[in-house]
């Protein structure tokens, strides 16, 4: 008698088969609800859009697009429609008639833009970063629409002539002047050219008047020196001298030395200053046994004051021969009243800048020095937004180096083996 034989299923086939099925049925569904959606909805509502205000029923504030009505006919539709004046940043507008009543108006070009939405934003260093932001981006944003570019043409063409002196403590000073004669007060601020970012935010954020200086170890030193030039500030480069103790820290090739014979030490500044060009000094960096050695220290200043440099002092250290060094070679000198974020919080270094400003009440001028932290970089934003009503005015520390303007060798850009345009 015949009969069949029954086979348990194949667990493998039953998932591939089950798998398939639920493939095809939610398929089915996602392409019917996208054709759906592709055929009944309205893309317009579905795309990015910003509205502008064209008509506006007060006064325009700077840098806003206000409108004036045209004669009709110049359009499509014969209407009136609005025609943006801008200034000195055109804005082009693309009239596309739409179904019924409606007009659409696409607008490019101009000093507008998307506004950074804080919900989708981290704040790095006091700054609101989106996430594919470049760092020329979150500048753009924090710090507003720039002026109109006839107002730099004009301000280009207005500024005075350089000085007759061709000396580069003269040719890459900042031009500063203090007609009503209020106490003066300045800042270096240091370490630059090391972080690319924190080197950036110090020459946007800081205002022109704040020194800068510059790491020898740079990888870009030229282009920072360029930079911080372009966007106003004057600057120094560091030249690293001998300290009594570095501890676990090596000490820097170029390092000039306590107790070497004049021919090395000049022959490292030498090196150390052809590396760069548009500064109108040098500040030291370390240096407490470099400086009370007066048998090495001298020929430096000398060679200094010979290419008609100046050289700041960051008073760090307590003993130091070079002021009647400085005064002996005719070199212009101008020392710090010493760091002023030794200990790197907000109100530490408040503190040291009140101290600061009762210096510079007492004396007439004076200034610190620092570095590129970023609690430093906001301290001194916040110090200098409040100068105006202490009735202390702040100014580049050439302004307050001795000797300026006064009978001191002065050398040449030529002699310094610097570029004068810097």
């Amino acid at each position: 008698m015949g009969y069949r034989r029954e086979y348990e299923p194949s667990p493998l086939r039953t998932g591939i088969v089950h798998a398939g099925l639920s493939l095809a049925v939610f398929g089915g569904l996602a392409g019917s609800l996208g054709l759906g959606i592709h055929v009944v909805a309205d893309p317009g509502a579905a795309s990015p859009s910003q509205t502008l205000a064209l008509f506006d029923t007060g006064d325009a504030g700077a840098g806003m697009a206000t409108a004036s009505l045209v004669d009709p006919g110049q359009h499509p539709g014969g209407s009136e429609f609005p025609e943006l004046d801008t200034g000195s940043a055109p804005m082009e507008l693309a009239y596309t008639e739409l179904e019924g009543d409606g007009l659409r108006i696409e607008v490019t070009g101009g000093q507008g833009g998307p506004v950074a939405a804080t919900s989708d934003a981290i704040r790095i260093n006091g700054k609101l970063v989106r996430s594919g932001e470049s760092l020329s981006q979150v500048r753009s944003l924090a710090t507003g629409a720039k002026a109109p570019v006839r107002m730099a043409t004009a301000t280009l063409t207005e500024a005075p002539k350089g000085p007759k002196s061709k000396a580069p403590a003269d040719v890459y000073a900042r031009k500063f002047s203090n007609p009503e004669g209020r106490p003066m007060v300045g800042i270096v601020i240091g370490g630059l050219g090391m972080n690319a970012t924190q080197t950036q935010l110090a020459i946007d954020d800081l205002p022109a008047d704040v020194t800068l200086s510059f790491a020898l170890d740079s990888k870009r030193l030229d282009y920072w020196i360029k930079t911080a030039r372009a966007d106003g500030h004057e600057v120094l480069i560091e030249v690293p001298m001998e300290a009594y103790d570095y501890g676990r820290m090596k000490m820097h090739p170029d390092t000039l030395l306590a107790g070497a014979d004049a021919k090395a030490n000049l022959a490292r500044l030498d090196a150390i200053l052809s590396r760069a060009s548009g500064y109108f000094g040098v500040v030291n960096y370390q240096g407490a046994k470099f400086a009370a050695d007066k048998v090495a220290a001298n020929p430096v200043l000398a060679r200094l004051a010979e290419k008609g440099l100046a050289f700041v002092d960051d008073g760090s250290f307590e003993r130091s021969g070079l002021a009647s060094l400085a005064k002996t070679n005719a070199l212009r000198y101008a020392r710090a009243a010493g760091p002023i974020d030794n200990r790197q919080t907000p109100d530490d270094i408040s503190a040291e800048l009140m101290d600061l400003e009762v210096l510079a009440l007492e004396s007439g001028a004076a200034f610190g020095s620092g570095y590129a932290f970023p609690v430093t970089v906001e301290a001194v934003e916040v110090w200098i937004s409040q100068l105006e009503e202490k009735g202390l005015v702040l100014a580049p520390v050439s302004a307050i180096v001795n000797g300026r303007g006064a009978e001191v060798r002065t050398g040449s850009v030529e002699m310094s083996r610097l570029k004068a345009d810097g």
